[in-house]
């Protein structure tokens, strides 16, 4: 395998329970975030490396080669990748085929469901002994470290070998054939990522080698994990794309300590609300999972706090935290979707007070929105999803009151009146929703669309960006059709790609192609024109709405065939973002939820024309 394209492309497997297994498709970690065997210690959150990886080597007693590689300051050593002739990634395994001039191995990771452990089956055409020895570490997979942080021993119990730090249990390994064992105990240094140096990340890592397993034999499996599980079953991947992307949704759900959650992105990304609420019908719904729907969004609704519901849980103890001022909207969205879905009027009449009050604290005021002059206004920043700030500076402030949060609340009183409806009350948001849509239609109409926001003297912003979609997407539109037809006009002609929406017009002063550098430089492009692959299922509900010839919306596939070969290449899995400039490389987290879901839901409601 060409060593370019071996750091080029990832893999990823989930257990379920916000724990994975991911590297390079030639095994060298170029992250902080690549183990063989990351744990979720309190399920979604806490994840931490335990395996980062195995060192193997093949040898038929007078030639040895390596299996394995890694990355080095300066080198890439050993070189195994050099023999490595293909690999194929399963719904919940990665296989390997590595050709030796003495023999051939299939090498086989499973990730076991719902559990901290994973299988290693090798498979040998030959008379070759394999030699085996495990990486290890204990660290938040955030951060990296240097050598001596613990003390590390093993212990034979039984037919496990249990490796212990500082006296308690870390992992227990345990195999199907017998092996050569050898207590090492050896450090190696500086493992060098790659991508974290580039991004301005700690990146240099120290890893511990407690043992080495030979085996002779020409079939064997090896088992490591928090506790011991049996290997499961091979899961091959969907055949059709649709598929297959529906099939990755469902490696973001995940069994949480307080219940099920969907986990907004791999690598590093916990349970954010926002996300969890756009990802909820794409994930969940379409997926006909609608207890796991009603949970996530009751836990949601039983957090409120003056109105808004948790932007995300903290991924130290999964305590909530209050900085978004449209999850609350997002979440009504959602839970309209699931209304929809399943027709469970019971979780309506259950919860709708408790949203009726939600909603009365946007339109009383709760310190940080309220409403003026018919809209509604939010202080302080970043509070949308345009969230992006480095050293105290925030870089699209989008204070005032934004064009997506005022078409959502509208939504979100439109929503609960037709609930109310539905239950046999009587609408409770009649006057404020006419005279929010009447405001909106007088103040948000430019040249340009819609503006992006307005500030507190009305003075609205002319970046021409994506989330005027949104006062077309949404179920209730707030804008009239004409106008809605002149937003579809400037969004194709600004922002559409072929893998999303931009979100910043190329003609704007502050337009950035490229995400990628330091911490810095990153932010400030974040929001600033790299395409974001969520932004596809609004413009396809946008588009499906003014749109009344059915072949042209269908004709949106073939747009979108770029992003579909990627999904296909990428077992269903889709990036957080992609640069807005040819080749469109993929940036941000390399599976994201919405980017996933949104895309499922989008392209499903296309081939339904």
């Amino acid at each position: 395998m060409e060593l370019d394209y071996c750091l080029s492309n990832e893999w990823l497997l989930t257990n379920g329970l916000g724990g994975y297994s991911s590297s390079t498709l030639c095994g060298i970690n170029v992250r902080t975030y690549h183990g063989l065997l990351v744990a979720s210690i309190y399920p979604p959150y806490g994840r931490r490396v335990i395996l980062s990886k195995l060192e193997e080597w093949v040898s038929d007693g007078e030639q040895e080669f390596p299996m394995s590689s890694n990355s080095y300051p300066d080198v890439i050593y050993p070189n195994g990748y050099s023999y490595l002739e293909g690999s194929e990634w399963g719904s919940n395994y990665i296989r390997w085929i590595y050709k030796f001039p003495i023999c051939s191995v299939v090498k086989t990771v499973i990730l076991h469901r719902l559990q901290s452990a994973l299988t290693v089956r090798y498979e040998i055409d030959d008379k070759c002994s394999v030699k085996i020895m495990p990486l290890i570490t204990d660290r938040s997979h955030h951060l990296t470290r240097k050598s001596g942080f613990a003390r590390f021993s093993t212990k034979g119990e039984g037919n496990e070998l249990i490796v212990k730090e500082n006296g308690k249990s870390l992992m227990r390994v345990w195999s199907n054939q017998r092996y050569e064992l050898q207590q090492t105990e050896f450090w190696y240094y500086n493992f060098n990522y790659i991508k974290d140096k580039e991004l301005g990340n700690n990146y240099l890592d120290d890893l511990f080698n407690p043992f080495s397993l030979t085996f002779t034999s020409r079939q064997f499996e090896l088992g490591f994990g928090l506790t011991r599980s049996p290997a499961p079953s091979l899961e091959s991947p969907p055949e059709t794309i649709l598929e297959l992307i529906g099939r990755a949704t469902l490696d973001f759900l995940v069994r949480g300590n307080r219940g099920p959650a969907i986990v907004a992105g791999y690598h590093w990304f916990g349970e954010w609300g926002r996300d969890t609420m756009i990802s909820l019908e794409g994930t969940l719904l379409m997926n006909g999972l609608f207890n796991e729907a009603r949970d996530i969004l009751q836990r949601y609704i039983d957090s409120s706090f003056r109105g808004f519901l948790p932007t995300y849980f903290r991924d130290h103890d999964g305590e909530p935290s209050y900085r978004g001022v449209d999850v609350t909207l997002w979440a009504i969205n959602a839970l309209y979707s699931y209304y929809k879905y399943s027709g469970d009027k019971n979780f309506i009449k259950k919860n709708i007070d408790r949203l009726i009050e939600d909603l009365e604290w946007y339109l009383k005021g709760n310190g940080i929105v309220r409403m003026s002059r018919g809209l509604l206004f939010h202080s302080g920043a970043p509070l949308t999803w345009m969230d992006a700030q480095f050293d105290g500076n925030v870089v699209t402030p989008r204070e005032g009151a934004a064009v997506e949060v005022n078409a959502l609340l509208y939504n979100s009183l439109m929503i609960i009146d037709h609930l109310l409806k539905e239950l046999g009350s009587e609408p409770h948001f009649v006057y404020v929703a006419e005279e929010l849509k009447k405001s909106f239609n007088t103040y948000f109409v430019g040249e340009h669309g819609l503006y992006d926001y307005l500030d507190e003297d009305l003075r609205p912003s002319v970046e021409v960006r994506p989330n005027q979609i949104f006062a077309i997407s949404l179920p209730f539109q707030i804008v009239r059709d004409e106008v809605a037809r002149k937003v579809m006009e400037i969004v194709e002609r600004e922002l559409l790609r072929p893998y999303g929406l931009s979100t910043l017009s190329r003609s704007d002063p502050k337009y950035k192609a490229v995400y990628g550098g330091e911490r810095r430089t990153r932010d400030q492009a974040y929001h600033n024109g790299p395409i974001w692959p969520w932004l596809l299922g609004a413009y396809v509900d946008a588009k499906a709405r003014t749109e009344k010839d059915p072949i042209n919306l269908k004709s949106l596939i073939a747009y979108f065939d770029p992003l579909i070969s990627y999904a296909k290449s990428n077992r269903g899995f889709l990036p957080e973002l992609f640069n807005d400039i040819v080749p469109y490389r993929a940036g941000g987290c390399i599976a994201q939820a919405w980017s996933v879901s949104e895309v499922f839901r989008g392209l499903s409601k296309l081939l339904a024309v």
